[in-house]
């Protein structure tokens, strides 16, 4: 009986700590939104790489769904290249992975309108992971460190 009554009070005290530590994470997880839906896009669409430095960090990496890599660099001169304005595009976050109060991985999927590789309208769609960690000294609070993308495919519509 007593292992039962320490087993209800350890899973109260667990329930109660996640309660008190869910404003600070909703704070951070609404300000991760407004990043991840509509900061970090608008840097693409408008060809802001000044913006896009500031917010990839130095050691930035995308990987690609082919295992390839892209570096900070190479990101930033293919935003200044060519906008990206892909039609109806619309970024659906997933989950939150809290690696600590600083790090989070942010997963979700991305869709648009496209014209596929055979010249037909198609849905394109991925899966992509961003991992940010916090940075005080920026605009936005957070730098992303790497992104990853899988699952690539365009379906015809």
């Amino acid at each position: 009986m007593r292992a039962f009554f320490l087993s209800a009070l350890a899973a109260l005290s667990a329930t109660y700590a996640v309660a008190i530590a869910a404003p600070a994470r909703d704070h951070d997880e609404a300000r991760l939104r407004h990043i991840k839906l509509e900061a970090w896009p608008a840097f693409y669409r408008t060809q802001d790489a000044k913006g896009l430095a500031g917010f990839l960090d130095s050691v930035f990496v995308n990987v690609g769904p082919d295992g390839s890599l892209t570096t900070r660099a190479e990101e930033l001169d293919a935003v200044r290249a060519q906008p990206w304005n892909p039609k109806n595009f619309r970024y659906t976050i997933q989950h939150f992975v809290w690696m600590n109060d600083d790090l989070v991985l942010v997963v979700g999927r991305g869709e648009s309108e496209r014209t596929g590789e055979d010249g037909k309208p198609c849905r394109h769609g991925y899966a992509s992971s961003n991992l940010l960690k916090r940075a005080a000294d920026t605009p936005l609070g957070w730098r992303a460190l790497m992104s990853h993308v899988s699952g690539v495919a365009c379906t015809p519509m």
